[in-house]
């Protein structure tokens, strides 16, 4: 596995794309730390359900994330459902985390540029 998912930054990334009118994908905070923990195990591991779970019981409850996984990353063959509980990130899945994380690069370039402009006198 990875190294942990940072939700506090990770919830400042999303914030910062909802700033710019962007509501899925980079801008829901839930959508990000799913694809996130679901690309940690990558296209052959399988992810369990508590995992993801792990990193969005603070921000969300267990229905919506639940209801998120069947009406959005599963309809949009993003992972497939292996047993009961399970995921496998498909490779459709995986360019998705891919675009969080270059999402995330992105606002880390972005927040770095505002620092450095800051302290131009």
């Amino acid at each position: 596995m990875d190294k942990k998912i940072d939700v506090e930054f990770e919830q400042e990334v999303a914030n910062f794309y909802q700033s710019l009118g962007i509501f899925c994908g980079p801008g829901d905070i839930h959508y990000r730390l799913i694809i996130l923990a679901l690309a940690q195990n990558g296209t052959h591991g399988i992810t369990r359900f508590s995992e993801i779970r792990e990193y969005t019981d603070h921000i969300a409850d267990r229905g919506s994330i639940g209801s998120k996984m069947k009406n959005i990353f599963q309809l949009q063959r993003l992972v497939k459902k292996v047993e009961h509980g399970g995921y496998i990130l498909t490779e459709k899945g995986s360019l998705a985390a891919g675009f969080i994380k270059s999402s995330t690069e992105n606002y880390k370039k972005f927040k770095k540029t505002m620092e450095m402009l800051e302290r131009i006198p």
